[in-house]
């Protein structure tokens, strides 16, 4: 007698579907899951780890205070622990573990604006007599002139040094003096250095008149031509550019016809960022080339300039500094290019560095703090550091860093671990594929359920 298969086939096909899709298919299932939700964390968590961090600092912020964002900046125990000069192991953390966005601002100096005027030369020549003779050139602005307060002059002429008087007029007879003791200079050697532009204030004349006093016992300088221009000064930036950095030791030595000063600013890494003199001869030019070192014994040139001071009975006209951009080190040696003059009577050598302010968003009732100390750390990306030039910086928090600590788990040896460049840079593969693969465990699934189960021979068969 045929035994009916309905009652008995219909949940032994459950059984099948069990053994055939159940396991194998729970098995990839989870692991696609496992695997690619822990891709998505490590790369969502960037690779910050307590204890590959040597220090932290809380990030105090004053009550009450409110705002969207907060900044501190950034002091000589970060420069001097921090992996290097990028500042690339910087990690702010809110609460315990939240590793949250922030974007390193350096404040650039801004140029003037400078509009350059039209300036058509009409005359040059000579004037006065052998005992004053001067050099003489006049530009006309045309019958509309602009504003102007600058004029740069155009010579064939090197090292010379030249009194200069600037004169106006709005019809090229009747003149008067705009400055009478403005200056030029031009210093030959290994590198030619000229100051050759002349400030003087706001006028608009159509004629401008430059006189240009000769050299003391030298004939007068050729005159080939001039801009005229006027210079806008920038508005403040709200956030200091520079800052003098107090020196924690300063030496002076003589090496043959070069005097070096060698300063120890007390921590490592700091951003050089200009040398200013204060010397107390009156008459002097001299070339400078400053290095930097963080050990006191590799140095690396940082850049070079000129410093002169010229007091003459009609002018005086000095330039003091060397702005060097950004030489990172804890060492400044200063190397000052006697010749055969005896070393200057400097009083005085102030270093400034550039800061560094830390921007990040604020929330309320927050504990914020700064980890710093992981020579391993790589560059962190953040969404922050995207968006931070559409924030209003000047109304950003004040904060200010805590006492430096030590962290009670850092552990030295361990390094932190970054993870793929590649999957940071592009997150929506982890996503994508873990959607794929959820369709496809679904699609095999359900052709399993729709394919016919085999027959199983039944115990009774089996007698």
């Amino acid at each position: 007698m045929r035994r009916s298969r309905v009652s008995v086939c219909q949940p032994r096909r459950n059984v099948h579907l069990a053994r055939r899709v159940g396991r194998p298919a729970a098995h990839l299932f989870a692991a696609a899951l496992i695997g690619l939700a822990g891709l998505a964390a490590n790369t969502a968590r960037a690779d910050f780890d307590p204890e590959a961090w040597g220090f932290y600092r809380d990030i105090k912020v004053a009550e009450g205070a409110e705002g969207r964002n907060a900044r501190f900046e950034v002091d000589g125990h970060v420069w001097d622990h921090a992996a290097g000069p990028g500042l690339q192991d910087l990690r702010v953390l809110r609460g315990e573990t939240d590793d949250i966005g922030y974007a390193v601002y350096v404040p650039e100096k801004v140029r003037p604006q400078i509009e350059e005027r039209t300036a058509r030369v009409i005359n040059r020549g000579r004037r006065g007599d052998r005992a004053a003779e001067a050099s003489e050139l006049t530009v006309d602005l045309g019958e509309s002139p602009p504003v102007a307060n600058r004029l740069t002059l155009e010579t064939p002429a090197r090292n010379f040094r030249c009194a200069v008087t600037i004169e106006g007029s709005d019809d090229g007879k009747t003149w008067s003096t705009i400055r009478d003791n403005g200056a030029i200079f031009a210093f030959a050697g290994d590198v030619e250095r000229r100051f050759t532009t002349v400030a003087f204030p706001d006028a608009k004349r159509r004629y401008l008149r430059v006189v240009v006093a000769a050299p003391a016992g030298e004939k007068p300088i050729d005159l080939a031509g001039a801009t005229v221009f006027l210079e806008t000064a920038p508005p403040a930036s709200g956030l200091p550019m520079l800052r003098e950095h107090p020196h924690a030791k300063e030496t002076r030595t003589e090496q043959g016809r070069e005097t070096w000063y060698t300063i120890d600013l007390g921590a490592r890494q700091l951003p050089v960022s200009k040398i200013q003199f204060e010397v107390a001869d009156e008459n002097f030019a001299r070339a400078v080339c400053v290095d930097t070192s963080d050990d006191d014994k590799m140095y690396g040139q940082a850049g070079s300039g000129f410093i002169f001071r010229y007091a003459e009975r009609r002018y005086e006209k000095s330039h003091l500094e060397v702005e060097l951009g950004d030489a990172f080190g804890q060492y400044v040696r200063v190397r000052i290019a006697n010749g055969d003059d005896a070393p200057l009577a400097v009083t005085r050598i102030a270093v400034f560095t550039r800061p560094r302010y830390v921007f990040f968003a604020l929330e309320k009732d927050q504990r914020y703090r700064l980890f710093y100390g992981s020579p391993e750390a790589r560059p962190p990306q953040y969404d922050y550091a995207r968006v931070f030039a559409t924030i209003d910086r000047p109304a950003a928090i004040e904060a200010r860093l805590g006492s430096p600590e030590r962290n009670p788990r850092f552990i030295a040896t361990k390094a932190a671990q970054p993870p793929s460049p590649w999957l940071m840079r592009n997150q929506w593969v982890l996503y994508t594929g873990l959607g794929v693969a959820v369709a496809a465990l679904a699609l095999v699934a359900l052709r399993a359920l729709k394919r016919p189960a085999e027959d199983e021979p039944s115990a009774a068969g089996k007698q």
